[in-house]
């Protein structure tokens, strides 16, 4: 396989490799073997057998002019009364070279060249005119054929290699799009879970702070809902930081906790309250048989939405209703008048989310300002 791969990577170098070897078999043939018949093998020889096999070297690159020298080389070679020997298959690589790289014009016109150099040899060896011209004739068409299927077999290769190419190119454009996709669910995690217990977290210390010295129960009320708020962040950063090293996960000494479902509304429910928001649920169908993504994406808009109420809307009510109906799943967070929740406010990545999430599962949110001057948000998520 190294060598096969080595051949691909250097052709110019096989290439080379190849006429300095059968320089060296043509140059050895010629001076041990001396017929009577034949003139002996000389230093005219020499230069001649170079001017044979050297410009094979760039047969690849320039096949017809390769063809022609090496041919041209030969018939003065052969006219000069020396030992035909190995000599005629320099034009003959040449030749299957020519064929190997060019259309059926040119590569005849290398097949005449060829046939005259073939006919030639069997001439200086003193072999009969018709087997001489059968070995021609046998040799070229031989040389032709082999060239044509080393043709189709590069032809073959080079489309290969372009689909190679494409179908990498593919991958890299899938793996891109699974990694953006990735950071934008993590994005969405991160921003749920952050926003959510920070905004909790910030009222209940606003709430402590500002009752410290009058209302100490209170107070002490508000850090112990601190206390869960932020033990509650904690939790879900860590399940986030499991999902991003899986791997670690399968080695290590547990598995990663589930992620929230409907089953926490009622929790989710009760830290608002807690922080002072008056908060109503209303829950109605079997929620807890919903798939599991699907529950979390209820669960996270649910919990987005009330963020934004309590981040925006202050002390006014909220009421959550999420009902499983025969064909789709609704939420709708309505809260009492107060500053509406609008995409400019912080950065709208919020109400972004909600319906990134909902377009997952074939499901549309809407928001908006209510006519007594409250918002509301509204999912509702198909059932196949």
């Amino acid at each position: 396989m190294h060598r096969i791969e080595f051949v691909r990577r250097h052709p110019r170098a096989v290439d080379l490799a190849l006429a300095v070897t059968m320089l060296a078999a043509m140059c050895a043939v010629g001076g041990l073997y001396r017929p009577p018949v034949h003139r002996p093998f000389d230093a005219v020889a020499y230069l001649l057998t170079g001017l044979i096999c050297l410009p094979l070297g760039a047969r690849r690159v320039h096949p017809m002019p390769v063809l022609l020298g090496t041919s041209a080389a030969y018939l003065v070679y052969a006219a000069q009364g020396y030992l035909p020997g190995l000599h005629f298959w320099g034009p003959v690589l040449a030749f299957y070279s020519l064929a190997a790289a060019k259309p059926r014009w040119p590569t005849a016109a290398g097949a005449v060249v060829t046939a005259v150099v073939v006919l030639s040899s069997g001439i200086a060896l003193h072999a009969p005119l018709f087997a001489a011209v059968a070995e021609a004739v046998a040799v070229t068409a031989v040389a032709w054929g082999l060239g044509g299927v080393g043709r189709r077999l590069a032809e073959r290769n080079e489309l290969l290699a372009e689909a190679t190419e494409r179908l990498r190119c593919d991958q890299a454009r899938r793996i891109e799009r699974a990694l953006t996709q990735e950071r934008l669910r993590i994005a969405r995690e991160l921003h749920d879970v952050v926003a959510h217990h920070m905004s909790m977290i910030s009222m209940q210390a606003g709430l402590a702070g500002y009752v410290f010295d009058t209302d100490p129960p209170t107070a002490r009320a508000a850090v112990d809902t601190i206390g869960g708020t932020s033990r509650e962040a904690l939790a879900e950063m860590r399940r986030l930081l499991v999902l991003l090293r899986e791997s670690d996960v399968a080695g290590g000494d547990g598995e990663p906790e589930p992620a929230p479902g409907l089953d926490r509304l009622a929790a989710l429910v009760a830290r608002a309250r807690a922080g002072g928001v008056e908060v109503g649920l209303e829950t109605s169908g079997d929620l807890e048989s919903l798939p599991s993504g699907l529950q979390l994406t209820v669960y996270r808009v649910v919990q987005e939405a009330l963020t934004n109420a309590v981040k925006h809307a202050g002390p006014a009510p909220v009421a959550i209703g999420v009902h499983r109906r025969p064909h789709a799943v609704t939420a709708t967070i309505r809260n009492g008048p107060g500053s509406p929740v609008r995409d400019g406010e912080s950065g709208g990545y919020g109400l972004l989310g909600m319906r990134e999430r909902a377009k997952l599962y074939g499901g549309t949110v809407t928001a908006g300002p209510r006519p007594d001057g409250g918002f509301a948000v509204e999912l509702a998520l198909p059932l196949t």
